[in-house]
């Protein structure tokens, strides 16, 4: 199921009577004489609990902030693609369902056009979001009081933690590429690839142009990323999957992963397509618009893709451990509760802009990698 539904209409407004300040513009005044939201980022106290609720509201707000940049962005990236595709800015104006729809149905019919008249491949490097293992310590210390962040234990699940190893590398060496890779491909390849994924990238050795990640056994020092061990702790260690929740509070738990999702870091891949075949000069024309298409938006989209999936997955943890947080706030201060009151519009919103971001780029994922035939 996708996460985005979890937040059906009783969840959302079950989350938005718990959610802190909504740093998003207008006057930080609610309506009706309620509690400014710029008074909600203070100090609730020094208590277990006070420390708890300042960590959440922490959280929900750069959730918020970080749903509404992410349906910017994609609104942004639906327009430079309809724009490399030739399209007007008449058919580029409009909220982000009716734009980026009508930009993937041009993307589509373009690709239907030439896949009918010659062999088309899509090539692409995917996107790759990391997840900082030093920031979400950081948060549980917050979060947890009496919490060391060098003491708390992370795993990394669906990926593994890497980083910059100022040592010995005792594991594979991956660096940025654009040239020849000696080594696993992991990207896009210009050339003949020996393995590739399900999504067409490279995943093995590419006899051509590399565009991604040359990766290498390591023989002693690694100027890029090293992966599979350090012989000293890794500098700014990172998870390429989702880290695995330490033993803490149900709150502190959905509040650092809201935050850390929300923090991630997440770079766009390759999406490039070839054709084998004899092209006319009205399907060479369009071959280049959907190779432009394909570098100046569709990239990012993907890589959007990948951003508000992970986002929602945290917005349901936040769904989850939200019933407990109202009476949590009676417990600390009466603001407390007037803070939690004060952000349900803007958290509704929030829920509702991160539902839709997830289907447009759902949308679009499908129409690329359904042209891969």
């Amino acid at each position: 199921m996708n996460a985005a539904r979890v937040l059906t209409p009783l969840l959302i407004s079950i989350l938005c009577a718990s959610c802190g300040p909504i740093a998003r513009g207008g006057s930080g005044q609610s309506g009706g004489g309620r509690t400014s939201m710029a008074a909600c980022g203070g100090d609730f106290g020094t208590t277990s609990a006070a420390a708890k609720l300042e960590t959440f509201f922490d959280a929900t707000a750069r959730f918020h902030e970080s749903a509404f940049a992410a349906q910017g962005e994609l609104l942004a990236a639906c327009q430079r693609t309809g724009r490399a595709l030739g399209m007007s800015e008449a058919e580029l104006s409009g909220d982000l369902p009716t734009v980026c729809a009508a930009a993937n149905d041009r993307l589509r019919s373009e690709m239907a056009a030439i896949r009918s008249n010659t062999t088309m491949t899509v090539d692409s490097e995917p996107p790759r979001c990391e997840v900082s293992v030093d920031a979400y310590g950081g948060c549980m210390a917050e979060c947890e009081v009496q919490v060391d962040p060098g003491a708390v234990q992370i795993t990394c699940e669906g990926g593994e933690i890497r980083g910059y190893c100022d040592a010995q590398c005792q594991g594979g060496c991956a660096v940025d590429v654009s040239a020849q890779c000696s080594g696993t491909c992991e990207g896009a390849c210009q050339g003949t690839c020996t393995t590739r994924n399900a999504d067409g990238s490279c995943a093995g050795q590419c006899e051509g142009t590399c565009e991604g990640r040359c990766v290498a056994s390591a023989q002693a020092s690694c100027q890029g990323e090293c992966r599979g061990g350090c012989s000293v702790e890794y500098r700014e260690p990172y998870c390429t999957g989702r880290i695995r929740r330490p033993t803490a509070s149900a709150r502190c738990r959905a509040a650092c992963d809201a935050r850390i999702e929300a923090q991630a870091r997440c770079t766009p891949g390759h999406t490039n397509i070839s054709v084998q075949g004899g092209l006319d000069a009205e399907n060479q024309a369009r071959v280049e618009r959907v190779q432009l298409a394909m570098r100046e938006g569709v990239s990012a989209i993907l890589a959007l893709r990948e951003r508000v999936s992970r986002l929602s997955t945290a917005g349901a943890e936040i769904v989850r451990t939200a019933p407990s947080i109202p009476g949590a706030a009676a417990a600390v201060s009466i603001g407390a509760v007037a803070c939690a009151t004060a952000a349900a519009a803007s958290c509704a919103e929030s829920a509702g802009s991160l539902s839709v971001s997830v289907e447009v780029t759902v949308s679009f994922s499908a129409s690329v990698q359904g042209s891969a035939g």
